[in-house]
C-alpha cells in the first residue's frame, strides 16, 4: 500500500505531527497511533519502572497485562535492553500475584474454592490497552476537529481505517455535516471491498478462474485488515 500523499496538511501541535505520522504509514491512522501508544508504554515499563517494588506488588491487583501484552514483556525487553532481567521479574510478580491466593486451595471444597478460582481468573485492566485507548480517544476526537479543514478531509476521505476505528470516528463526529464526505467515501470503500470478495468467490470456480482480477485476489488480505486492524 503506498503512502498518501500529505503535503499541505497543516500540523499545529504534537497531536497532529502524530496523526500525520499514523497516515503517513499507510494503514489505518487510528491503529498506527495505538499500535505507537501501547509500544511506547511497554518499553517505558522496562526500561524505567521494573525496578520500582511498588509497581510490581501493584501488578495483577490494581494493574496488570493483557495476554497479548504478557506475550510482548520478552520482545520488548529484547529490543529495548537486549536481555530478559526486566521481562523475568514482571513476569514473576504477575505468577505471584495470580496464584498467590492458590496457595494451599487444592482439596477446598465449595465456596471457598470458587472464590478463589474467581479472584484468580480476574484480570485488572491491561496497562499498555489502556494507555493505547486513551491516545486513540486523543486522536478520534482530533481527527473529528480536523474534518472541517479540506485538505485534512480529503486525507481522511481515502485513509485505509479499519471499520471499527472509522465507525469510532464517525461516532466522535456524530452528525456533523462536514465529516458526510469522509463518511460516505469511507462506506463507498468498505462496499467495494465487499464486492471484490463476492466477486472472487463467484470467480474462483473452475471454468471462471480466468476471470479473476488481482484486486479479488488481494481483497481477502484487505479485509482480513479492514476488520481485524493493522497490528
Amino acid at each position: 500500500m503506498s503512502s498518501p500523499d500529505l503535503t499541505g496538511l497543516p500540523a499545529t501541535d504534537i497531536v497532529d505531527v502524530r496523526l500525520l505520522d499514523a497516515m503517513g504509514i499507510g494503514g489505518c491512522p487510528v491503529c498506527a497511533v495505538r499500535a505507537r501508544s501501547e509500544r511506547t508504554t511497554m518499553a517505558t515499563i522496562i526500561n524505567e519502572r521494573v525496578l520500582d517494588l511498588s509497581f510490581r506488588a501493584d501488578l495483577e491487583r490494581k494493574t496488570g497485562f493483557c495476554r497479548r501484552h504478557v506475550a510482548e514483556l520478552v520482545v520488548t525487553d529484547r529490543r529495548e535492553t537486549g536481555g530478559i532481567l526486566g521481562s523475568s521479574m514482571l513476569l514473576s510478580a504477575v505468577i505471584d500475584r495470580r496464584i498467590g491466593g492458590l496457595r494451599g486451595a487444592v482439596g477446598s471444597r465449595g465456596r471457598s474454592l470458587r472464590v478463589r478460582l474467581t479472584l484468580a481468573r480476574r484480570r485488572p485492566p491491561c496497562l499498555a490497552c489502556s494507555q493505547g485507548a486513551a491516545a486513540v480517544q486523543t486522536a478520534l476526537v482530533r481527527l473529528a476537529e480536523r474534518g472541517r479543514d479540506r485538505a485534512w478531509a480529503k486525507t481522511m476521505a481515502t485513509a485505509p481505517f479499519c471499520l471499527d476505528d472509522f465507525l469510532a470516528l464517525w461516532a466522535t463526529a456524530g452528525s456533523d455535516p462536514v465529516f458526510e464526505p469522509v463518511a460516505r467515501a469511507q462506506l463507498e470503500r468498505f462496499e467495494a471491498l465487499r464486492q471484490r470478495l463476492d466477486g472472487y468467490g463467484h470467480h474462483s470456480s473452475h471454468d471462471r478462474r480466468h476471470l479473476l482480477t488481482d484486486r479479488e485476489r488481494d481483497a481477502a488480505d484487505e479485509a482480513a485488515g479492514a476488520l481485524g486492524g493493522d497490528g
